[in-house]
């Protein structure tokens, strides 16, 4: 009943953000820019769950770890800033795709720093995500070039995320370690609104899409995600999150009219099954190790 309530958890996690492209889009039509969606988006998640933290009394983390989640807040307003700017270039299937090649490059750094070795299902995922990608853009996607390298970019800045959030780690609750993230990224992002100049939605329908990234797509997807990442651990959660941009596909083919051929769709299955594969091979060799 516990892995149950957790993969349930998790899956609804994974619906939230998944679906974050889909009100971009509706978000842009309606004269909203990147800059003033995520520091919409940043500055209503962080102040929902900073309120949330001090109200169950979670300790907020200080000195040393502090200064890693700050600078985790940095990296995630770059892959955010990444992947919301490469919808201006790209269908929102093509960006949610290409960001989930960030797992082959989080276990390719590992390897590189010593914290993981790269093995045989190493070689065979990264192979499946090569080919992957030469059927996802080799096939009349809708992409240009600066929504592919944003939609890349954003991957390799997220596996920066990871690898940092994994060595901080220890005892910072999951939720306080993530309000300070957002509290960081959402600075960053009023800061530059502010400079720039704000533009808020011209309609109701831009403020519900906008409204929905932040309480769905941030903080709906954070809480439910910490709450199943207890009751089922990293490695299912991280499989079982693969269903994000598998939501955002069938979203964008039902909402926005996206198209994504055969050979398209076929690449995109390599990707999944190459970070499903990696996952599954790491649950074995922890396995192994422990007998």
């Amino acid at each position: 009943m516990k892995h149950l309530m957790g993969s349930a958890l998790i899956l609804v996690s994974a619906a939230g953000f998944g679906s974050m492209a889909i009100f971009a889009h509706t978000a842009y039509a309606d004269g909203v820019d990147t800059a003033s969606l995520l520091a919409i988006r940043f500055v209503l998640a962080a102040i929902v769950l900073t309120v949330w933290v001090r109200i169950k009394g979670i300790a907020m983390p200080t000195g040393k770890k502090l200064r890693g989640y700050i600078v985790m807040g940095c990296i995630y307003a770059a892959t955010s800033f990444g992947y919301f700017q490469a919808l201006n270039y790209a269908s929102s299937a093509t960006v949610a795709l290409l960001l989930y090649t960030f797992p082959i490059m989080v276990t390719i750094a590992s390897a590189i720093l010593g914290l993981d070795r790269f093995g045989p299902a190493e070689w065979i995922a990264l192979t499946g995500i090569f080919v992957g990608m030469v059927l996802l853009l080799g096939t009349g996607v809708q992409a240009t070039l600066p929504g592919i390298v944003l939609a890349l970019g954003a991957a390799v800045l997220y596996s920066g995320y990871i690898l940092l959030g994994s060595r901080l780690g220890g005892d910072t609750h999951p939720l306080a370690a993530t309000s300070t993230v957002l509290l960081s990224a959402g600075s960053i992002y009023l800061l530059m609104a502010l400079t720039k100049g704000i533009h808020l939605p011209h309609s109701m329908s831009g403020w519900v899409s906008v409204s929905l990234i932040a309480l769905f797509g941030s903080i709906l997807g954070i809480m439910t995600f910490v709450a199943g990442l207890k009751l089922v651990g990293p490695t299912l959660a991280a499989i079982l999150s693969t269903l994000e941009p598998v939501v955002t596909v069938i979203l964008g083919v039902s909402f926005l009219g996206e198209a994504l051929g055969g050979y398209a769709l076929l690449g995109g299955g390599l990707i999944l099954a190459a970070s499903i594969g990696l996952a599954m091979n790491r649950i074995w060799r922890q396995r192994q190790l422990a007998t």
